[in-house]
């Protein structure tokens, strides 16, 4: 339990520094973003890239990543179900929710959380390649229609996706491990030094972006959000449990999926919103909540497992 608390500690110092600088004006607005551009596109891949290459092909392919995409699957399918259906949600409203209740930040702050909570990215690996690969280009086709624009098409989109960092090292790093093959010291070196820098500075970047962040309305018209930060911060986790459960997944390894699982809604939900020009506010506030409340649902995760000797 120490050890959980001391995790949390961890984090909470970091964000808090972050924090602090922007309200003493060391460092200007809009430093957030730099330093996730930063991580998105050198300590994060060097991370990624290790991990993977590091990691047995068989965890890659394992029973655990196989429940995080079901979860991601079935998250999507019960909102699209429940938004249409139940509350009456249609169009680009009922895409963008659909998004921020299975898309998960889990290229940014949600692998920097996973790291600090377990010392383990690897669990990280297959719904980053999911959601890229997938999710993705499958909703980019449905917003291009529904929008009328006339967008760049599934294979566009595909192919443009592959040129994404994260995706390139996450693929790197499984034809190493495929292969048996050991990383030469010169790429592995620089590699982990690089990778060791992505958890503080994720965590400095998200206390930069707090200063100055609005507090969501909530209202009549809502309901789309509250569906969308339910399902994201405890029905996420709660199917990610439940489904490594039954497939006998255990220990630490139980633990990790379901942190996965918690992943706030991914920052680019709000981009690809943006580009779509549509239920920006949608986005905007499924993010904020959502990263907000991911520590508290971690924290009672870490907790409960702990708790009744699970790990």
């Amino acid at each position: 339990m120490a050890s959980v608390l001391l995790s949390f500690w961890v984090i909470i110092f970091c964000i808090l520094a972050g924090y602090l600088l922007a309200r003493a004006g060391v460092v200007a607005p809009g430093t957030d973003r730099t330093l996730t551009q930063i991580a998105f596109n050198s300590t994060l891949p060097a991370l990624l890239f290790m991990t993977v290459a590091e990691s047995e092909p068989a965890a890659f392919f394992s029973r655990g990543s196989l429940a995080n995409v079901l979860s991601a699957s079935l998250i999507a399918i019960l909102y699209w179900a429940l938004g249409r259906y139940v509350l009456g949600i249609r169009g680009t409203k009922l895409t963008i929710g659909t998004l921020a209740a299975c898309y998960t930040n889990v290229g940014n702050l949600g692998i920097a959380l996973l790291v600090a909570i377990t010392q383990d990215a690897s669990t990280a690996a297959p719904i980053l390649l999911f959601q890229i690969g997938v999710l993705v280009p499958v909703f980019f086709a449905i917003l291009d229609r529904q929008t009328g624009q006339p967008g760049r098409g599934l294979w566009h989109t595909v192919i443009s996706r592959l040129r994404n960092p994260l995706l390139l090292a996450v693929l790197c790093g499984l034809v190493f491990s495929l292969a048996g093959w050991q990383v030469p010291a010169v790429i592995a070196a620089p590699a982990n030094m690089l990778g060791q820098a992505n958890v503080p500075i994720i965590l400095i970047a998200m206390g930069i972006s707090i200063r100055g962040a609005r507090v969501p309305k909530f209202d009549r018209e809502s309901w789309a959000l509250i569906l969308a930060v339910f399902m994201r911060c405890i029905l996420g986790p709660l199917t990610v449990f439940l489904l490594g459960w039954a497939m006998g997944v255990t220990g630490h390894t139980l633990l990790s999926i379901t942190i996965v699982g918690a992943f706030p809604t991914a920052n680019n939900v709000f981009v690809y919103a943006h580009r779509y020009q549509s239920d920006v506010a949608l986005a905007r506030d499924a993010v904020l909540i959502t990263t907000g409340l991911c520590l508290v649902v971690m924290l009672a995760i870490a907790t409960m497992f702990h708790a009744v000797g699970i790990v």
